[in-house]
This record gives C-alpha cells, structure tokens and sequence, in this order.
C-alpha cells in the first residue's frame, strides 16, 4: 500500500499589529489641543466683552446719575432766584406800607384807615413769610457787617462809637440768606470825642 504523503504543515506567520489607536490619538490631539485653545480663548474674549458692558454700563450709570443730580441742582437754583426776584420786588410795597403808615400817624385820617393798611402790610408779610422771608434784628443796637449797611456816621452822646443810632431802611432775610442788609447810621462817638479826633487828624 502506498502511503499518502504527510501535508506539509503550513507555519503562520505572524501578523504584525498595526498601531491604529496609537496612531488616530497622534492625529487627534493637537485637533483636540487647538479646539481646547480655541474655547479657552472664546471664553476669555468672552469675559473681557462681559467686564467692557460691566464698564460701560458703571459708566453711563454714573453719568446718568450727575446729570440726573446736575438738573435737579439747576432747577432749585432757578427757583431760588425766580423768589428772590418776586420777594425782591414786594419788598418796595412793603417799604410804601411802612412809610405811608409811620406818616399817617397823627395827621387827617380815622384810626380805623390806618388799621385797614397795617392789616394789608401784616397780609402781605404773613404771605411773604410762608416763603421764608423774615426781617433783620437789630435790637442790641451792635452794627454788624455782615447784616448791616452803614449808610453815613453821626456823633452821638447817646450811643456808643460803633453802635447803631438809627435804621433808615429794613432788612430782611430769605430762609438762611441775606437778601437785603439793613440800612442804618452809625455812631461816630460822642461830639467832644468826634471833634477832637477830627482836629487831630487835620
């Protein structure tokens, strides 16, 4: 019997492996790097855009608030002068009521007229008064600059050098401010003292 030959037995080689995985994470990493750096400065743009509308809107805020403070500032202002000027002007008829009512007193007119007229004068203080309008003391009889005008100085036995003889015209204030200084004569001294010192000074 004849034997059948033996198959040559077949030796697989071996398959050598290639480095797929390793490959593809070469190729993808900077892919993936470049993304990382892309998002990692979209976000920083993104803040400093946020910071910039942060800033603008501080900024126009503020400003909103001065012109906001400004015109309100300007409104008082103009109010304030608009009463000065009224207040100003009604002082000249309060002037014509005190005049006309120191020079009624003892002459042709019946008591119940002069009345009538200190009843209008104390109406039209009392109106002016709501308004902050008060008149100017000058009871202790010390001039002040500061609320006085010296109009002209006269010796005077009577009142001490410095002090207040007389007050030709009222002062009066509106609210804290000074808007009209009282008008009044002032002592130089008494006569003898006066002369001299106006020989002296000749």
């Amino acid at each position: 019997m004849s034997k059948k030959p033996k198959k040559a037995e077949k030796t697989e080689e071996p398959i050598e492996e290639t480095p797929v995985v390793e490959e593809t994470l070469e190729v993808l990493e900077p892919e993936e790097e470049a993304a990382a750096d892309a998002a990692e400065a979209g976000e920083e743009k993104k803040e400093e855009e946020q910071e910039d509308f942060k800033d603008q809107y501080l900024r126009l805020r503020a400003d909103f608030d001065n012109f906001r403070k400004r015109t309100r500032r300007e409104k008082e202002e103009w109010t304030q002068r608009s009463l000065d000027n009224v207040v100003t002007d009604l002082l000249k008829v309060l002037d014509s009521f005190d005049l006309g009512i120191e020079n009624s007193k003892g002459k042709e007119f019946t008591e119940d007229t002069l009345k009538g007229f200190e009843l209008v004068r104390g109406q039209l203080s009392g109106t002016l008064g709501t308004y902050g309008l008060k008149e100017v003391e000058v009871a202790d009889g010390i001039f002040d600059p500061n609320l006085h005008e010296a109009i002209t100085h006269m010796p005077s036995p009577e009142v001490e050098e410095g002090g207040i003889v007389a007050v030709t015209r009222k002062g009066y204030q509106l609210g804290s401010r000074l808007l009209r200084p009282v008008q009044v004569v002032v002592s130089a001294g008494a006569p003898e003292a006066a002369s001299t010192e106006a020989e002296e000074n000749a």
